[in-house]
């Protein structure tokens, strides 16, 4: 083969170059794309899987947020509620305010496995509030 023949382009094929002599020049380009694509639809299927990780994680702290506020607007005590909490976000902290009437509660956990990527851009931390008033007591109520 000689060294015009190994040259061949797309345009060379429209002067009258044969398609086998096309084929011999691409010859082990269909590996080396594949050897890229491979890994780079690898770490794409992580990086989703472990984003709906994240989505369950965020819907477990507005559960708890959630949950914890109804229960110390009921009048429970701030540990039993915390309770409540940590049974529906497990290893989160959970931080009960009071100001007057109103209860907010915020509720924060750290995903079990970070990508190591992504925990060198910074920590992940999710956080959820929810924020209610107490329910009048019966020393309250005419």
């Amino acid at each position: 083969m000689s060294s015009n023949e190994a040259s061949l382009s797309p345009t060379s094929l429209a002067h009258g170059a044969s398609e086998t002599q096309i084929k011999a020049s691409d010859r082990g380009a269909v590996t080396a794309e594949l050897a890229i694509t491979l890994p780079v639809l690898l770490s794409l299927l992580l990086l989703g899987i472990w984003s709906i990780g994240l989505v369950v994680l965020n819907i477990q702290c507005i559960d708890a947020a959630r949950d914890v506020a109804r229960a110390v607007a009921r009048g429970e005590p701030p540990d039993q509620a915390k309770a409540i909490g940590q049974r529906a976000a497990p290893g989160s902290a959970i931080t009960i305010t009071r100001k007057g009437p109103d209860i907010h509660v915020t509720v924060t956990a750290k995903p079990n496995h970070t990508p190591p990527l992504i925990s060198a851009i910074g920590p992940t931390h999710l956080t959820a509030t929810a924020t209610l008033q107490s329910e009048p007591t019966e020393a309250e109520t005419p």
